[in-house]
């Protein structure tokens, strides 16, 4: 039981990864395309504060596993708690990149969306850079 329990981030960070190339790659390119504008908006602000979320509880969890059961693994337990970081980070954008769509501040919207896109993007890369460097 105990080395299960030593190898749950890695399992935890493929979760991540999965998580965020099938939200990234096929939910929010087929809902712009299949809905309208307005539609699309109403159902991408439901789903990606979740998204962020899922990610942050997700990394949280293999952060307190590694200290616990593989507190051999530092650079383990930084890329959990960066990757935590990060979607808190884009989860806190989110109301503010909603406001500056809503007013047409297109210049802070994109400005924000490019944020949030490069630090899933960060976040994706330092977790499989985890499953690469687990020491077994």
């Amino acid at each position: 039981m105990f080395q299960f329990l030593k190898v749950i981030p890695i399992i935890l960070s493929g979760v991540i990864i999965g998580i965020i190339l099938y939200q990234s790659l096929l939910i929010a390119p087929s809902i712009n395309k299949l809905l309208s504008t307005q539609d699309a908006s109403i159902y991408l602000r439901y789903v990606w504060p979740k998204f962020f979320i899922i990610i942050a509880a997700i990394s949280l969890i293999s952060w307190i596993l590694i200290l616990n059961f593989s507190p051999d693994q530092n650079t383990a337990k930084i890329i959990s708690i960066i990757s935590f970081t990060l979607m808190v980070i884009c989860y806190v954008l989110i109301p503010i990149m909603n406001s500056a769509k809503d007013s047409a501040n297109d210049t802070l919207f994109i400005f924000l969306h490019a944020t949030s896109m490069i630090l899933t993007l960060v976040t994706l890369l330092i977790n499989i850079f985890l499953i690469v460097k687990w020491k077994y």
